[in-house]
């Protein structure tokens, strides 16, 4: 990817990307996505630093949000990042095409969540502070795990499923 990002002509299309579909009418609430997320990323059960998030009220009943990162077609967190910065810590994974945070190399500038269409609504880019920095994250769809996404795995209600980017539309 190219430093100057200014002209459109510059702006190479990104492969497609798996995505994580979600059935609301299927999610019992249980969570267990979340701890499942956070414990296979960050080795803790803390919901807060889960990758895919279930959003309910308990005083408002209804269907609950299961909210993660759409991995779009022309990703604006990966652009702003390879826009800012010679080694941009947004990353593409060659099997799946994941859009990823690389931990290591994160500034914390923000710049991912500034651009990502879907924030601050839905709020798909997470950090933790480590020190007194922000390491952003976000739904790396589990590319190391040659079984795919966790949380689609061990979702009892299965209302996760992978669609790999062959398969998606």
């Amino acid at each position: 990817m190219t430093k100057n990002l200014a002209d459109a002509n510059e702006i190479p299309r990104l492969p497609k990307s798996g995505v994580i579909v979600a059935n609301r009418e299927l999610c019992l609430t249980c969570r267990e996505c979340e701890v499942a997320c956070s414990l296979y990323h960050e080795d803790e059960c803390n919901p807060s630093l889960s990758r895919i998030g279930i959003e309910f009220d308990d005083f408002a009943p209804g269907l609950p949000a299961i909210v993660v990162c759409k991995q779009c077609d022309w990703p604006g967190c990966v652009y702003a990042c390879a826009a800012r910065w010679e080694d941009p810590a947004i990353l593409i994974d060659a099997r799946t095409g994941a859009r990823y945070v690389d931990a290591e190399k994160c500034r914390g500038c923000a710049d991912c969540v500034r651009a990502c269409p879907l924030m601050p609504e839905r709020p798909v880019i997470g950090f933790k502070r480590v020190g007194r920095k922000r390491i952003y994250f976000q739904c790396d769809l589990c590319y190391d795990r040659p079984e795919g996404p966790l949380c689609v795995e061990i979702c009892p209600g299965e209302a996760l499923e992978y669609v790999s980017a062959k398969e998606r539309r």
